[in-house]
């Protein structure tokens, strides 16, 4: 067995308890699968899938990543180019090849693609195991390092869509962690099983669970009942980033989340405040989100809310389109969401256009890809 991972040794990283390592093993031979499904079966913390082709492989990716993926680009169509596109993509998801091919050719175009492990056979399935949860584990702890967990936090259904749900949309293309939070049903808006639907809709877009609360439509307290359920909701993501209302606001209960999510929020290192459309001119943003990627997104995240969005011209798309335009002047980008910062210890928050979620590629049969739908 021969294992490389550019010029250094792999230190043995620890999982995180409670946390299963997804794999996935890209091989149309059965017969090598069975033996691996087999191996895997007794590793309690790692759930192992197969697939014949890098074209479903693809697929499977995006719906979520996952902390290794295993192929042979030798008997498999396009598997070079499956590792180029993990590269280019996920950067939290690891590569092994595993492969009888020995020759120079093979090697430099495995190296090439900058994959992380490279295991010879006849390696048998325990040595695989070994090395695959090696790697997957690095993974994972690099993405536990990296990855924000962001908690938005809204008075009413379509509050956080309104205020940061560019910045929502930029998270999830990072494959962040999103919960939403919203306090009230919207009673005073419209039928409230009305906008909960909205509101599970909204948040599925950017795959963000959504916790609905039920306190009183207009008659928000900031007192202890608010800030133990923002607390809660702190503690179950153990947010590293949370986005709430901004004092800086006509209705009584945006002024009393941002009093109640400040307190409870305490120990967040990252907090920022998001404009609505009853915000004040003493709102006086420090940081601007760059949208211009986003600003559709946007739309639809807030046209998911149409029972609002029917009823309301200070959220209508041209409305939106123009409030980012003007933010945008201030700080160099085409569109921008305004956030006071509260408090700020990830100099990168927000600063930077994220990459665009990737889409699907296509393999040729001689294992070129090309771009497109799949």
């Amino acid at each position: 067995m021969h294992y490389v991972r550019g010029n250094r040794r792999l230190n043995v990283v620890q999982q995180i308890p409670g946390e299963r390592l997804r794999l996935l093993v890209v091989n149309a031979d059965t017969a090598a699968t069975s033996m691996l499904r087999s191996a895997f079966a007794s590793v309690a913390d790692a759930a192992l899938e197969v697939t014949a082709s890098a074209k479903t492989a693809i697929r499977l990716l995006s719906a979520e990543p996952y902390d290794l993926v295993a192929v042979d680009p030798a008997i498999t169509t396009g598997g070079f180019a499956l590792i180029k596109y993990i590269k280019d993509n996920y950067r939290w998801t690891e590569t092994l090849i595993a492969t009888h091919n020995q020759e120079p050719l093979y090697l430099r175009e495995a190296i090439s693609c900058g994959v992380d492990g490279l295991l010879f056979r006849p390696a048998g399935s325990a040595e695989f195991v070994e090395q695959a949860l090696l790697l997957a584990r690095e993974a994972s702890a690099r993405r536990r390092r990296q990855q924000k967990r962001v908690l938005a936090i809204g008075a009413h259904p379509d509050d956080v869509e309104i205020g940061c749900g560019g910045a929502l949309a930029a998270h999830y293309d990072e494959y962040d962690l999103l919960h939403i939070l919203t306090l009230s049903r919207g009673a005073a808006g419209g039928d409230t099983d009305i906008r909960a639907t909205e509101a599970h809709n909204a948040a599925a877009m950017v795959g963000a669970q959504l916790k609905l609360e039920d306190l009183r439509d207009t008659d928000i307290d900031a007192g202890a009942e608010t800030i133990s359920i923002i607390e809660a909701a702190i503690h179950e993501l153990q947010a590293t980033h949370v986005y709430t209302h901004s004092n800086e606001d006509t209705h009584q209960d945006h002024r009393a989340v941002h009093a109640a999510s400040l307190v409870a929020a305490r120990g967040v290192p990252n907090v920022y405040c998001y404009q609505s459309p009853s915000s004040t001119m003493d709102f006086k943003p420090h940081r601007f989100v760059d949208i211009t990627h986003y600003i559709d997104r946007k739309i639809d995240l807030i046209g998911a809310h149409k029972s609002q969005v029917e009823s309301m011209e200070s959220i209508q798309p041209d409305m939106i389109l123009s409030t980012a335009r003007y933010w945008g002047r201030y700080a160099g980008h085409v569109l921008a969401e305004p956030l006071q910062i509260v408090r700020e210890r990830d100099s990168n928050s927000g600063s930077s256009r994220p990459r665009i979620r990737p889409a699907a590629i296509l393999f040729t049969a001689e294992g070129d890809s090309e771009g497109g739908e799949t």
